[in-house]
Formats: structure tokens, sequence, C-alpha cells
């Protein structure tokens, strides 16, 4: 979130001073370039791996501003993400839109429109010193390879309260399939699969096989759960614990990777040819 200080020139703070205070912040506080319009786009080239795409980044500001005489904070959206040929795009889009949408300004005017409403409330009530907010959404390439493509989406917003929110999401595709994989698509014995991953969460948390989870994780009953939030990797089957879903937020996200040579035993005949594809395994 950008943040300039600025000397105001009158006592009164009118609507007008606002437009005018945002004009000056997208121009200068916030751009690295004079000519920046309030919302940009740059495109840069990806490393060559199986599939090509390209590297886009948003942003956009709010024009309201929030402040003291002294100081003034404006709200931003910003988003990085790959741009694959039209057929890849459409089957990637719900890991980079994941609300829905189908193109980054949509998520920014939902966002910033959201904060302007609340912006000209607070103004309207008089109060000009309101917490501004931001969002900032990174959707990365982490495998592509062997017909398989994973993106991860990072998501960072603050919209008011204690804190803001971090999570990230997790899908893989079936390139030649023109899918996004289920884990029923890769394993075939869940059971085994949840015996296994225990295992290796407690040897990750020191824990002891036969330690209870107790009131220091949030599994129902005290029964281990693996997450819905998944992704292949070149190290192995991840899962993907977000702040609150087993542990506070204080503690953190937590993150699971199970080897593939500890999988052998549990994968479909379709997981074993998607992993044997891969050129690392572990």
């Amino acid at each position: 979130m950008g943040k300039c200080v600025l000397k105001f020139l009158t006592e009164g703070k009118s609507r007008l001073l606002l437009l005018a205070l945002a004009i000056l912040m997208v121009s200068g506080c916030f751009s690295d370039r004079k000519s920046e319009s309030a919302s940009h786009v740059t495109t840069e080239r990806a490393p060559a791996d199986t599939l090509h795409y390209e590297i886009k980044q948003f942003k956009a500001f709010s024009p309201y501003l929030s402040g003291t005489e002294m100081e003034v904070d404006s709200t931003i959206f910003t988003a990085r993400y790959p741009v694959f040929e039209a057929e890849i795009n459409d089957l990637v889009q719900q890991a980079i839109f994941i609300d829905g949408e189908s193109k980054v300004e949509q998520v920014s005017d939902s966002f910033l429109g959201g904060f302007n409403e609340y912006a000209e409330e607070q103004i309207d009530a008089g109060n000009e010193a309101f917490h501004t907010w931001f969002k900032h959404q990174d959707s990365k390439v982490i495998l592509n390879e062997g017909g398989i493509l994973t993106l991860q989406t990072a998501i960072n917003d603050y919209t008011g309260g204690a804190h803001g929110m971090e999570i990230e999401l997790w899908f893989s595709f079936d390139v030649p399939a023109k899918k996004r994989l289920a884990l029923t698509d890769l394993v075939a014995d869940t059971t085994q699969l949840l015996q296994i991953a225990e295992r290796r969460f407690k040897k990750m948390e020191n824990l002891s096989d036969t330690a209870s989870y107790g009131s220091s994780y949030f599994f129902d009953n005290e029964n281990f759960v693996l997450p819905e939030n998944f992704g292949l990797t070149k190290d192995g089957l991840l899962f993907h614990y977000n702040p609150y879903e087993i542990k506070s937020y204080a503690e953190g996200p937590t993150t699971l990777v199970i080897p593939y040579s500890a999988l052998l035993d549990v994968l479909t005949e379709k997981g074993r040819k998607l992993f044997d594809g891969l050129s690392d395994k572990t």
C-alpha cells in the first residue's frame, strides 16, 4: 500500500481537494513514471517451459484518500498473473480469477468499488481518517512439464479489522485432457493416502505417532484431515492449509508435501502416468 506525506495548503478538506490529491498521488507518489495513470498493465516474458506464456502486471488506485493534515494514504489493487494462448487461458481462468471473473479489471472494479462506497460513507459522516484497503494477487506457474500445469494464486488483502488475510490456492491441470485434476484422478486409495499423510504431518510437526492433536489444532474430534487445496510440484504432492483451517492466524499457514516415491502404492493408473512424465521425482 503506497504512502506519501503532503502538507495541506488549507485547513478545510473538501472533495475537490481529495480529488486533486488523488491525481497527485497517482502521478507522483505511486508511480514509477510520470505518465502513469490510475490503472496500469505491464508485460514480461516468462521462462520457456512446456507451455508458452507471458506475465501480466496490473495495478489500480482508488481516487479517495484518507489521512491527516500531514499524511494521506490511498487504497490499491495489484495483480500479477500468467497469460497463455486462448485455449489454455480458458482452462486456467478459475485459478486466476477465483470468484468467477473473466478479466482482471473486473476484480479491480469489484474491490475498489467496495472501498469507494465505504469511503463515501466515511466522508459524508465527516470522518476523513478512515482505514484504507489493499489487495495484492500473485498467480505463479509452479509446474509446467509432463503434461501437468500447476498454478499457485496468493492473495494478500486488508479490508478493515485487526489484520489482513493471506491465502494460497493451488490448482493442477491435465493439459492434454484439458481438465483440472481432482485428487481421485491421482489417488486410488484415499484412506491409505490419509494414513501416509498423517504420518508425515506428525513428523513435520514434531509429534509422536500416538500423540493427540488436542487444542493446538482445529481438527474436528481430533481426526486428521487433508485440505481440498492441493497441487502437483516437482517435489511431490502438496497440500496447503491456509490460516484458521487447522491453526490460529498467528501460527500462519501449513504446507505438507508428500514425495511421489511415498505414493506409489496408492496411485491410479493416470496418476502413475502423470508422475512418470515429470523429469524430477523424489
